[in-house]
């Protein structure tokens, strides 16, 4: 994908969430059993915490800095499209918005397939409901705008990297519609939790709170049926 390829040497750098990262490597280190699937691993950072783990990447120039970083086995590949055999994972994570740009529920259905019986899926998506970004985009394009993209779930991602604009479709989600896919794919939800919710110290404390309905992610921890 060109968008992450662009920005690859630069993403650790622009994406410096201190107090998502902590939230995250706590379920990681709580929840994670066994060998484990990174998807859309980026540069390695959840990667880099796994015992025994796998990164898989849609962007080549992602892949090659995570292999680097974590000196673990990183694939190119697509969500949609797995390439391991059937029930090869004890878990499978995914973090930071990786399943906002592909087909949801056929990204479900592979991470289904790729599960070991009774395996952990542990995720986050972009947040529909983000409550930084709604007020943001209020004092921006005003309440039509603003509740239409609510709305639609739909928007993109834009950056400069060298002088060139590069942008890339995201695709949103509430929780609802997050748990009647899981659902519908043979998940069982353990609990949910919320990242980057104030982006500081405080979300270390809060981020199973009723405030994670508002973070800029949605996390889950499901297991499979």
């Amino acid at each position: 994908m060109k968008y992450y390829d662009k920005l690859a040497k630069y993403y650790d750098k622009l994406y410096k969430e201190k107090y998502m990262r902590e939230v995250e490597k706590k379920v990681i280190m709580k929840e994670v059993e066994g060998l484990t699937l990174d998807i859309g691993c980026g540069t390695g950072e959840q990667l880099k915490l796994l015992n025994e783990g796998i990164g898989l990447d849609i962007s080549l120039e992602m892949a090659k800095i995570a292999k680097e970083k974590c000196k673990k086995f990183v694939v190119v590949a697509n969500s949609e499209h797995l390439p391991f055999k059937d029930e090869s994972f004890d878990t499978v994570i995914s973090f930071f918005g990786a399943l906002n740009h592909c087909n949801i529920d056929k990204a479900f259905k592979e991470v289904y397939r790729v599960l070991k019986p009774e395996g952990k899926f542990i995720f986050t998506v972009a947040n529909a409901y983000d409550i930084k970004w709604i007020v943001k985009n209020l004092r921006r394009k005003g309440l039509k705008k603003t509740l239409k993209a609510v709305k639609e779930r739909r928007g993109r991602l834009v950056k400069y990297i060298d002088g060139e604009r590069i942008r890339v479709k995201i695709r949103f989600y509430s929780m609802n519609e997050i748990k009647e896919k899981l659902l519908k794919n043979n998940f069982k939800i353990e609990y949910s939790f919320g990242a980057n919710i104030t982006n500081s110290f405080i979300d270390k404390f809060i981020y199973k709170s009723f405030l994670k309905y508002f973070g800029s992610y949605i996390g889950v921890v499901a297991r499979k049926c």
